[in-house]
This record gives C-alpha cells, structure tokens and sequence, in this order.
C-alpha cells in the first residue's frame, strides 16, 4: 500500500488553525514514534538498573555492618581460643596419664582410705580428647571420703567421680566404716594427628 502523496501547497493555503491541528498531529505522531522505539526501551532499562541499584545497596550496607563487627568476632575468636587452650591444658596427654593415675591413688591413701579395688579401664575415645575411667573401690569413714573427694578436686588435671555405691560396713572402735564402689574418670588430650589415625 503506496502512502499519500502529501500536497504541501494545498496545507499552506488552509485556515491557520487547521494548519495548527497537522503540526500538533506530526508532532504527536513523532513523539509516540520516538517514545516506542527509543525512550521507552530505555526508561525499562533504566527502571531494571534503578532495581538493580537499590538491591546493590541494601547489599553494601549488610556488607557494611559485617565489616564493621569484625574487630567484636577477632576479639570473641581470640577469647575462644584461650579459653580453649586452657581447657586443652586441663586434658593431661598420653605421657601424663600414668602420673596423674597415681595421683588418684595416693589420693585415696592420703585422705585415710583403704583402696581395695583400683583397676584402669579401657579408654574411650570421644574426638579431641578420650575418656580414661578408673574402677575403684575403697573403704574408710565418711571423712576420709570427703577428704579424697577435696583432694581430687584439687588435682591440676580434670578428674570425675561417678557411679558412687556406697554402703555401710558397720563400726570399727565405735567409728561408721563405709565401703564404695566408683569410676574415677579423667581426660587425654587426642593430638589432631592421632584422632585422623583413629578415624582411620
């Protein structure tokens, strides 16, 4: 379909306000034409970036305040790691725990008991460190348990006293004799390269 051939001799000659009406009406036409094929691919472009933009910022203010709190986790990581140096360095390692078995005996023998039963059991391990529990069963008055109890407590190495069965054994020279069977349970630091062994 040919366009119209437009007569420009004929527009001239009509009235000034039809002639107003064709100018406005081009340039309505223009302005659509130029708003559908360049303005307003852009103006989408532009709203996606603007998008784009505010999503952005929301992440560098999240970033922002992460940065910010920084020096508070290097300080938490830090007091972590001491206080985890201090736990380890409660853990005897595989040298200590024959010592520190001994310790528990005399232990006993110190505070009056009369150690019937002291048999090191198998250790269990549990990760970083194994449990090394001690069977015993001991016989004495009721402040020589006390007495042991305080002394195990004051050993340098973590030691716990579980499963206590006590019973009484009547009267020596009017004195309550009390017998108990017990798990004197301490710790072994599990060195990095031994516990990868022991997943082997």
């Amino acid at each position: 379909m040919a366009l119209p051939k437009i007569n420009l001799d004929a527009v001239l000659k009509l009235p000034l306000s039809k002639r107003i009406l064709i100018v406005a009406a081009v340039n309505l036409v223009l302005v659509g034409l130029m708003y559908t094929f360049l303005i307003g691919p852009k103006y989408d472009e532009i709203k996606a970036l603007g998008a784009e933009l505010e999503a952005l910022s929301v992440k560098l203010n999240e970033s922002r305040l992460i940065a910010a709190d920084i020096p508070k986790f290097l300080k938490e990581k830090e007091e972590m790691e001491m206080k985890l140096a201090a736990a380890i360095a409660q853990l005897p390692n595989a040298k200590e725990i024959p010592d520190l078995i001994d310790g528990i005996s005399k232990s006993g023998e110190k505070a009056g008991l009369k150690i019937l039963i002291f048999r090191p059991g198998k250790e269990v391990a549990k990760g970083f460190y194994a449990e090394v529990p001690v069977k015993m069963t001991v016989e004495g008055k009721y402040e020589s348990f006390y007495d042991f109890s305080l002394k195990i407590a004051g050993l340098p190495r973590i030691v716990n006293l579980g499963g206590m069965d006590v019973k009484s054994q009547g009267h020596r020279n009017r004195v309550p004799v009390l017998k108990a069977d017990f798990v004197a349970t301490t710790f072994r630091f599990i060195p990095a390269q031994e516990e990868g062994e022991q997943k082997k």
